[in-house]
């Protein structure tokens, strides 16, 4: 929303300043900042009253975790994408898609991952979330959709290239092979955090 007051910079010059992404994005990380210490607090009470006992724990995991994550409110993504959300909506370029398909994918994986929570919360056991091929299948999906946006929103090759950092002209088409390495690097990186934890 804030980009928006680039109109008025020809009228009050300082505003300006919302043109550049630099300003945005530092404009973004505080306010995403301010939200969080604002309303994590809260956040993680309710969680914590509505949730009574907390995330299960696996009993075949590291016994470390039977004694230091018992009674850890679970679905504290939640706080995480509200900051991001609204830090997003206010700072970013609201005319490039690009942000609309980056907040389509969060948004998707945060929904998944909650219901997946909220199924263990009400369930009170560990293992009675998504079955971990039907989240797979549905962060694949999404990524899919995602990265068949992004081959029609760029121009060929280009959309579906590989590019090399600090290699000014290597790069390979991978047609539309490009959609499944894309796919895959986005459900592993959104996969990540949660095989470590």
């Amino acid at each position: 929303m804030f980009y928006w007051l680039t109109e008025l910079s020809d009228k009050v010059t300082f505003l300006n300043v919302f043109r550049y992404i630099t300003f945005r994005t530092g404009g973004a990380i505080v306010t995403a900042l301010v939200f969080v210490f604002l309303f994590g607090g809260p956040i993680i009470d309710l969680l914590r009253l509505k949730q009574g006992k907390g995330q299960p724990i696996r009993l075949d995991g590291p016994q470390s975790h039977l004694i230091s994550k018992k009674g850890t409110p679970t679905m504290g993504g939640l706080m995480i994408l509200s900051g991001m959300l609204v830090s997003t909506l206010l700072w970013a370029n609201p005319t490039n898609p690009y942000v609309w398909i980056v907040l389509f994918v969060t948004l998707s994986f945060g929904v998944i991952g909650f219901y997946d929570d909220y199924l263990k919360v009400t369930k009170q056991q560990a293992n009675t979330g998504f079955s971990g091929r039907t989240r797979l299948l549905a962060e694949a999906t999404v990524a899919i959709i995602a990265c068949v946006a992004l081959t029609h929103l760029g121009r060929a090759p280009t959309a579906t290239s590989l590019v090399f950092p600090f290699f000014k002209d290597l790069a390979f088409n991978l047609g539309y092979a490009f959609i499944l390495l894309g796919a895959f690097v986005i459900v592993g990186a959104g996969n990540a955090v949660n095989l470590t934890d």
